[in-house]
C-alpha cells in the first residue's frame, strides 16, 4: 500500500471520527460558535490549503451575521456581518439568494466580486465555493463556503466534503433556532405565570375575605402545571414508541419480498425433492432426474439471488444516513441489470398474475452504484404489486428506458387504478401509506426517493391519473 493509499485512508477515518464528535457535541447542547469552529477545522484538515467558513441568515432573511471561521481573518469575517444577500453578493451572499451553490474558481475575473475585490486582495483569498445551508428546500439557514488563496475549481472529492459540512452545519444551526424557539415559548410562559401571580397578589390585598378562594386557585393552577408537565412526558414517550413501531414496520416491509420470494422457492424445491425420492424409489427415468437436476438449479440460484437481496437490505438499514462510500460503483448494462432483477421477482410477480413487459436497448451501460438502484427497481415494483392492481384484472408493468444528453430516463409504468390527487404530494413522506396495518409501512418510496435523489444523483417524479394507471420516471446521470 502506497503512502498516498494510508493518507487517504486515515482521513476518511479522522472524518468519520470527526462526524460522530460532533454529532455527539450537537446533541449535547454544545454552544453553535464552538460546533461550527470544530466542523471547520475537521473539514480544513481533509485538504490542503483551504479555509472554511459558516455564515448565518439572519431571521429576517436578509441580512449575513458571522458564524465561524476560524482560519479567516477576524477582520475579514467582521466585515461581512451585516451584509444584505443578493444576486451579486460574492459566493455565500449569491448563495443564499438563489438556494444554490455558487463555484467562484477565480474571484479576480467573476463578475460576482467586483465590488469586493479590495477586501479579498487585502487577505489573498483567491477562489471560494460556497453552498447553502437548508432547513428544508425552501428555508435557507446560511451557507458553507471554502477558499483558497489560489485558482482552483472542485473535485469529486471536494464535493463530499462540501455535502457533509452543509448537512452537519445544518442539523447544528437547526438544533440551535429549535432551542431558541423553545426558550422564547418558556419566557412568554414565565410571563403569562408572573402576571398570573401578580394579578393574584392584588386581588388577595384588594380583597382579604377572598384569601381562601384564591389559595385554592393557586393550587389548582400548580396542579394543572404538574398534569401538564406529566402529559407532556407521556406524550413524548408514546411518539418514540410510535416511531419505533413504524420503523420496525417499514423495515419488514422491505425485507418481506426477498424473504418471501425464498421462502416460496424453498417450499417449491422441498416439494420437488419428495417427488424425486419418491421417483427414486420407485426407479426413476433419465428425464427426470435431468428435470430435477435443471428445477433445483434454477431453484438455487433465485434462492440465492433473493437472500443476497436481503443481506444487502440488512446492510443499508444499519446506516444512519446514505452513504457512497459503502457501495460499490461499476459500469454495467442497463437491459441486463434490469433482467437480472426482475428474475428474482418472478414468483411473486406470477403469483400476483402481473405481465412484466422489458423495452430496453442491450447496448445502453451506466455506471452508477447496482445495489441500490436495485433497491429502488424492487421497492418501485412491489409498491405496484401492493397498491395499483385492486380489482384490476389485465395487470401489466412496463419498464424503459431513453437517453438524453448526460442522462437516462428510467420508467416503471402500470395500468393499474393511479394514485388520487390527494396522495400524490404525500408519496414521498416517510410513513405515508393508504394501506397501513395491511403489510405497508410507508417507507418505500421515502427510501426510494432518498437513494435516487442522494446516493445515484438523480430525480424521481411520479405521473399518475384515475384508472389511467402511475408512472414513475427515474432520471439518473450516465456517470453517477
Amino acid at each position: 500500500m502506497t503512502l498516498e493509499q494510508d493518507k487517504a485512508i486515515q482521513l476518511a477515518e479522522d472524518l468519520r471520527n470527526g462526524q460522530n464528535e460532533l454529532l455527539e457535541m450537537i446533541a449535547k447542547g454544545a454552544p453553535l460558535r464552538e460546533t461550527l469552529t470544530r466542523l471547520m477545522l475537521l473539514i480544513e484538515a481533509q485538504s490542503d490549503g483551504v479555509l472554511c467558513s459558516v455564515l448565518l441568515l439572519d431571521n429576517d432573511g436578509v441580512h449575513i451575521r458571522k458564524g465561524a471561521g476560524p482560519s479567516l481573518p477576524e477582520s475579514y469575517m467582521t466585515v461581512l456581518d451585516g451584509f444584505e444577500i443578493g444576486p451579486g453578493v460574492g459566493s455565500c451572499g449569491t448563495a443564499m439568494y438563489q438556494k444554490e451553490m455558487v463555484i467562484v474558481s477565480d474571484i479576480m475575473t467573476d463578475p460576482l466580486w467586483v465590488p469586493y475585490k479590495q477586501l479579498v486582495t487585502e487577505h489573498g483569498l483567491r477562489a471560494c465555493w460556497s453552498s447553502p445551508i437548508y432547513l428544508n428546500k425552501d428555508k435557507v439557514l446560511g451557507t458553507f463556503a471554502m477558499y483558497y488563496r489560489e485558482v482552483r475549481s472542485p473535485g469529486p472529492a471536494d464535493m463530499t466534503l462540501i455535502a457533509v459540512a452543509t448537512h452537519l452545519a445544518g442539523i447544528a444551526i437547526e438544533r440551535t433556532r429549535r432551542e431558541q424557539e423553545l426558550e422564547i415559548h418558556r419566557h412568554h410562559l414565565t410571563e403569562l405565570v408572573t402576571e398570573r401571580t401578580a394579578e393574584l397578589s392584588i386581588a388577595k390585598e384588594r380583597a382579604e375575605v377572598s384569601n381562601m378562594a384564591l389559595s385554592k386557585a393557586n393550587h389548582e393552577l400548580a396542579s394543572a402545571l404538574h398534569n401538564l408537565s406529566i402529559t407532556q412526558e407521556e406524550l413524548v414517550r408514546r411518539d418514540k414508541l410510535a416511531a419505533l413501531a413504524a420503523l420496525v414496520a417499514g423495515v419488514a416491509h422491505e425485507l418481506n419480498t426477498p424473504i418471501g420470494n425464498g421462502l416460496m422457492v424453498a417450499s417449491t424445491l422441498s416439494e420437488l425433492t419428495r417427488e424425486f425420492a419418491h421417483a427414486y424409489e420407485q426407479g426413476m427415468k433419465r428425464s427426470s432426474l435431468e428435470h430435477y437436476l435443471a428445477e433445483a438449479i434454477q431453484a438455487s440460484d433465485i434462492l440465492q439471488r433473493n437472500l443476497q437481496r436481503a443481506a444487502d437490505l440488512v446492510s443499508s438499514f444499519k446506516q444512519v444516513s446514505i452513504d457512497e462510500s459503502n457501495y460499490m460503483r461499476s459500469t454495467f448494462v442497463l437491459a441486463d441489470f434490469v433482467a437480472d432483477i426482475v428474475s428474482t421477482m418472478t414468483p411473486l410477480l406470477e403469483k400476483n398474475a402481473v405481465q412484466l413487459v422489458q423495452n430496453l436497448s442491450p447496448e445502453l451501460t451506466i455506471e452508477s452504484y447496482p445495489s441500490p438502484l436495485a433497491q429502488v427497481l424492487i421497492n418501485l415494483i412491489n409498491n405496484c404489486l401492493i397498491h395499483a392492481f385492486e380489482g384490476c384484472d389485465h395487470r401489466v408493468i412496463e419498464i424503459t428506458a431513453s437517453v438524453h444528453p448526460k442522462w437516462i430516463k428510467l420508467s416503471i409504468k402500470d395500468n393499474g387504478v393511479g394514485i388520487p390527487e390527494g396522495d400524490l404530494k404525500h408519496i414521498y413522506d416517510p410513513f405515508f401509506t393508504t394501506k397501513l396495518g395491511a403489510g405497508s409501512s410507508g417507507l418505500g418510496l421515502h427510501i426510494t426517493h432518498n437513494i435516487v435523489t442522494s446516493l445515484l444523483g438523480g430525480k424521481i417524479d411520479a405521473e399518475s391519473a384515475a384508472r389511467m394507471g402511475t408512472c414513475f420516471t427515474i432520471s439518473l446521470p450516465i456517470s453517477a
